[in-house]
């Protein structure tokens, strides 16, 4: 394919964003992810411009769409991650408008440059786009908890709690703006278990779908 999008939808812990970074190396496109889609979602980043000297965000074509489309002022919540928090009363309206900027935004770079995307819905919002491949990446709960505890220090009962927590979260904001199941395998072109193929068999995988011959 001379000019494609990788979707990549993942499970807590599962490696999703290292196989997204990974793929990207390889490929030598961009990644781009849930914290640098935040990044630019941010009136203080968007009215001072401080993500034009942020070294994840400077110098891509994620910048200049998010310059071109942001218009004063975004919707402000009053937490940090809407995977993670609880969300209540008008955040439930302003992360509606969050998602219509972030999916302006995902639809004009699947158009301008070839990519991977992380998170946010974009297997859904470039459903209809010809050019993107959908992954999703999602592995046995003893192998993400073996993961996600080096990141979090907590007993495991708690952080195999937590680790439901975040994918119940992720789920409820799928349907909520899509209708759809996040872990249905009927919206994704590949269902990889990063616990049988690892990092780099995942990697491979996705490669070899797109581009035939790919070692």
């Amino acid at each position: 394919m001379n000019h494609f999008i990788v979707t990549i939808a993942r499970e807590y812990c599962s490696g999703g964003q290292k196989i997204g970074t990974r793929l990207a190396e390889e490929l030598g496109v961009n990644c781009y992810n849930s914290e640098m889609f935040r990044l630019v979602s941010r009136n203080e980043n968007m009215k001072d411009d401080t993500v034009a000297h942020d070294d994840r965000i400077k110098d891509t074509i994620l910048y200049d769409v998010a310059r071109e489309l942001y218009t004063e002022p975004l919707p402000a919540l009053h937490v940090d991650d809407v995977l993670t928090s609880k969300i209540e009363g008008d955040d439930m309206v302003l992360i509606k408008n969050l998602y219509d900027y972030q999916s302006h935004i995902i639809t004009e770079l699947a158009k301008r440059e070839s990519c991977i995307i992380v998170g946010r819905c974009a297997n859904y919002i470039l459903k209809d786009n010809p050019d993107a491949v959908h992954v999703f990446i999602h592995a046995p709960i003893g192998f993400k908890l073996k993961r996600a505890s080096s990141r979090h220090y907590m007993p495991e009962n708690e952080l195999r709690n937590y680790l439901a927590k975040v994918d119940e979260r992720k789920a409820d904001y799928y349907f909520k703006y899509t209708g759809c199941e996040w872990t249905d395998i009927k919206n994704y072109d590949l269902s990889l278990d990063t616990s049988k193929l690892g990092i780099s068999g995942c990697v491979s995988m996705i490669g070899r779908f797109l581009i035939p011959g790919y070692d």
